[in-house]
C-alpha cells in the first residue's frame, strides 16, 4: 500500500514529493519536545487544486495529513504521532496576492512568513501586527491555525482579531469561503473563528484575508530593572491605571535575566506608540510610574528602530531556555514552555503561585512572557531519560501551572494552542466550569467538518 500511494502523491506533485529518510524526520516534530514519527512522505502543494485532490486520496488510502507551516509550534500540534501520515507543507504558497491601502487590507497565501509580510506591507506603512517571537520563520497559516499572539498582542491582541477571511479545503474536500474584506460581517454562523486555533483539524488553509493597522506615527519606550518581581508587575498594573496602552510589554525574571547576559534581576520593557509631540509626556510618565515601583530606568527609546535593540534581549528568551536545558541535559533534554495567561488584576498571585510551586517541586524555572496582556512563559526541563516517577512529577507540574490560570479566571493556553501536550489540561478545564457538553461540542464540530478523520487527528481533542 505504501507504494501504491505514493506512486498517487507523485501523480499530482512529482518532485515536489519528498520520502528522503533525513528530510522526513525534520518534519516528525514541531518546535515542542513532544516526540514525533517519521511521516510517510512530505508534500509541497502550490495550489488549491492539489490539495482537493489529496484530501480525496486520503480516505482511499487511509492516509493522515497534518498541514503546516514552518513547524515552529510549542504545543505539539504539528508532530506526527500516528503512521501512515503525510505531512503538507504550505511553505511553497508564499505569495501577497493584494494589498489595499485604503481598505487596509491584504489578502495572502497561508506560507508567507510574517516578517517578509510586513516588509512588504511596510511600504505602504500598514502592518499585520501578529507578532509572535518566531516571526522570523513563523508563517500567516501557521499563526492563524495556531491562534498565535506575540509582543504586540498587550495592544492588538491574537490573530483572530487581525483575520477577516479565509479560503481553506475541509475534509469532505470541499472548497469554502468564509469571512468578509470589511471589519463588520455578520452572515450566519462565525466559521471564520472556528478555523483560527483550530490547529489543521478542520481544514487546510490556502488563503488569508488579513485585516491590517498603520504604523505607529511615533513611538517611545523604556527597559527597566527591579530587584524584586511583585515591583515589575505592579508597575504593569499602575501603567494601565494611567489609562496608557502600550504596545509592548514584556518581561523576564532574574535566572533569566543571567542567561541573557544581564544582571541578575527582573527586567521589563515597555513600548506604547503615540502622537507626534506626546513622546517626552508619555515617556516622561512611564518613567515615573517605573521609579514609584522601585524600579530603574536603564534604557530609553524614543523611536520604534531604537525600542528594538533595547528589546533583543527579551526576543532571545527562547534561545536562552533551550540553551540552559541543553547545558543541562544535552541532546536528551525535553524542555516544557508553558503558556497561561489570567486577568491582569491577577497577575501578581499568578507570578507568586508559579514562584511557590517552583520550591514545593524543586523544579528551576525561567519564567519571562508577555505580561502587558497577562500571558505568562515558565520555562522547565528534565532529561528524556528521566525515570518514569520523576517525569511524572513534571507532567504533574504541567497541570499545577495550569490549574493557576484556570484559578485566576484565565486561561491554560494563551497563544501556544492545545496540540498533545494540553489535551488533558482542556479537559480540566472544562470541567471546572461544570462544562464538559463544550468538550463533546467541539468533537461534533470534528467529525462535520472532518468526517473521514484525516486532518491532524489525535489533536486538541482528547481521544
Amino acid at each position: 500500500m505504501p507504494r501504491d500511494v505514493i506512486r498517487e502523491l507523485e501523480s499530482i506533485f512529482g518532485d515536489r514529493l519528498v520520502t528522503e529518510e533525513h528530510i522526513l524526520m525534520l518534519y516528525s516534530h514541531d518546535a515542542s519536545s513532544e516526540p514525533g514519527e517519521r511521516p510517510l512522505a512530505i508534500v509541497y502543494p502550490m495550489n488549491v487544486d492539489e490539495i482537493v485532490k489529496l484530501i480525496h486520496l486520503a480516505p482511499e488510502y487511509g492516509i493522515k495529513l497534518i498541514p503546516t507551516g514552518s513547524s515552529s509550534s510549542l504545543s505539539g500540534n504539528t508532530t506526527v504521532k500516528l503512521g501512515n501520515t503525510v505531512v503538507v507543507s504550505l511553505e511553497r504558497m508564499s505569495r501577497v496576492l493584494e494589498v489595499s491601502n485604503v481598505d487596509w487590507f491584504a489578502r495572502v497565501e497561508p506560507g508567507v512568513r510574517i516578517d517578509e509580510l510586513n516588509f512588504e506591507l511596510a511600504n505602504y506603512g500598514l502592518q499585520w501586527p501578529v507578532d509572535p517571537a518566531s516571526s522570523r520563520v513563523a508563517t500567516v497559516g501557521g499563526a492563524i491555525s495556531n491562534g498565535s499572539g506575540g509582543m504586540r498582542g498587550a495592544k492588538y491582541g491574537p490573530a483572530s482579531y487581525w483575520v477577516l477571511g479565509l479560503e481553506a479545503v475541509i475534509g469532505t474536500g470541499e472548497v469554502i469561503r468564509v469571512g468578509c474584506r470589511t471589519v463588520k460581517c455578520r452572515e450566519g454562523y462565525d466559521i471564520l473563528h472556528l478555523f483560527i486555533g483550530s490547529e489543521g483539524t478542520l481544514g487546510i488553509i490556502t488563503e488569508a484575508t488579513l485585516r491590517l493597522a498603520p504604523l505607529p506615527e511615533a513611538f517611545v519606550g523604556l527597559m527597566a530593572e527591579y530587584e524584586d518581581i511583585n515591583n515589575l508587575v505592579n508597575t504593569v498594573i499602575n501603567i494601565r491605571k494611567h489609562k496608557l496602552w502600550p504596545m509592548i510589554t514584556e518581561f523576564v525574571d532574574d535566572e533569566t535575566a543571567q542567561e541573557l547576559g544581564l544582571d541578575r534581576k527582573h527586567y521589563l520593557w515597555v513600548g506604547i506608540d503615540v502622537n507626534v509631540g506626546s513622546e517626552e509626556r508619555v515617556l516622561g510618565t512611564l518613567r515615573d510610574v517605573v521609579l514609584g515601583n522601585h524600579g530603574v530606568v536603564i534604557n530609553e527609546a524614543r523611536a520604534w528602530g531604537e525600542f528594538l535593540k533595547i528589546l533583543e534581549p527579551r526576543r532571545a528568551l527562547y534561545s536562552a531556555q533551550l540553551k540552559v536545558a541543553f547545558r543541562d541535559y544535552g541532546n536528551d533534554a525535553f524542555v516544557f514552555i508553558e503558556d497561561i495567561a489570567v486577568p491582569m488584576s491577577n497577575l501578581p498571585n499568578a507570578v507568586r503561585e508559579i514562584r511557590e510551586l517552583s520550591g514545593k517541586y524543586g523544579i528551576k524555572v525561567l519564567m519571562g512572557g508577555h505580561i502587558g496582556d497577562g500571558n505568562l512563559h515558565p520555562a522547565f526541563w528534565t532529561s528524556r531519560r528521566a525515570s518514569e516517577s520523576e517525569f511524572r512529577k513534571y507532567l504533574e507540574f504541567v497541570e499545577k501551572i495550569g490549574e493557576v490560570g484556570i484559578k485566576y479566571g484565565g486561561t491554560i493556553s494563551a497563544e501556544h494552542g492545545i496540540g498533545t501536550m494540553k489535551r488533558n489540561l482542556l479537559v480540566n478545564k472544562y470541567r471546572s466550569l461544570n462544562s464538559e457538553a463544550t468538550l463533546r461540542l467541539m468533537s461534533e464540530v470534528k467529525r462535520i467538518f472532518d468526517p473521514h478523520n484525516i486532518l491532524n487527528p489525535g489533536k486538541i481533542i482528547p481521544t
